[in-house]
């Protein structure tokens, strides 16, 4: 006898996150991107060091923010394929 596997199923909003999470990357990518582009200028700080700590600030947390998404992204996506390999596996018995 084979063993009953159980279906596993992401729920409404992992599935949801799943497909919002690569957009809400790609925006903080792109948002990293230009606080790189200000803080490479190396008169910023002399010209506005209030500006140039809060942009560092800011790029800390948008860091912060894309590693938190893209871990998420990474543990819903191993979900999602362990979910579909259950299925496969329970259709072939």
């Amino acid at each position: 006898v084979a063993p009953v596997l159980e279906k596993k199923r992401l729920s409404f909003k992992d599935s949801h996150a799943l497909k919002t999470l690569p957009g809400v990357m790609e925006k903080l990518t792109a948002e990293i991107e230009v606080l790189r582009k200000w803080l490479a200028d190396p008169g910023l700080f002399a010209r506005d060091p209030g500006g140039f700590n809060k942009r560092s600030a800011l790029l800390v947390e948008k860091e912060a923010a894309l590693a938190a998404a893209e871990e998420e992204w990474l543990r819903l996506e191993l979900l999602r394929e362990e979910a579909e390999g259950t299925q496969g596996r329970l259709e072939t018995q």
